[in-house]
């Protein structure tokens, strides 16, 4: 049975619709249904849109792991519902570009991608 999504936190200005999104955005990255996102899971997603993730970065560690470690408040190399919220918020309010975006903008595609087809058709952008 996947593990109940709590929130520690408010819902830092998201609307019920968009925290509905994020939550089933959440759960069908949270392949383990242990509460938390990992590298493994961020990678299956990835490779099932056609992306490869570099395996070593600059810093020497991998892409996703970097991605992971951009917004892991609590260092655990995982992320929670109340690490994915606020990295989602802290992005979408970003007028300086200056936050990390790419785990955002797989969030974002995701939340379009309504059936999972790894494609975003028309129906799916006028909902």
């Amino acid at each position: 049975m996947p593990k109940k999504i709590v929130a520690k936190t408010d819902n830092e200005g998201l609307n019920r619709t968009e925290l509905e999104s994020m939550k089933r955005v959440f759960e069908r990255l949270d392949k383990k249904n242990d509460g938390k996102i990992d590298r493994d899971e961020i990678e299956q997603q990835l490779d099932l849109l056609g992306y490869k993730p570099k395996r070593k970065t600059d810093f020497g560690t991998s892409e996703v792991e970097d991605m992971i470690w951009e917004v892991d408040d609590d260092c655990d190399g995982k992320i929670d519902w109340d690490n994915f919220v606020h990295l989602y918020t802290r992005c979408r309010r970003d007028k300086t570009g200056c936050e990390p975006n790419r785990l955002y903008n797989l969030i974002e595609f995701m939340i379009n991608d309504k059936d999972g087809g790894g494609t975003i058709n028309e129906d799916e952008m006028m909902e």
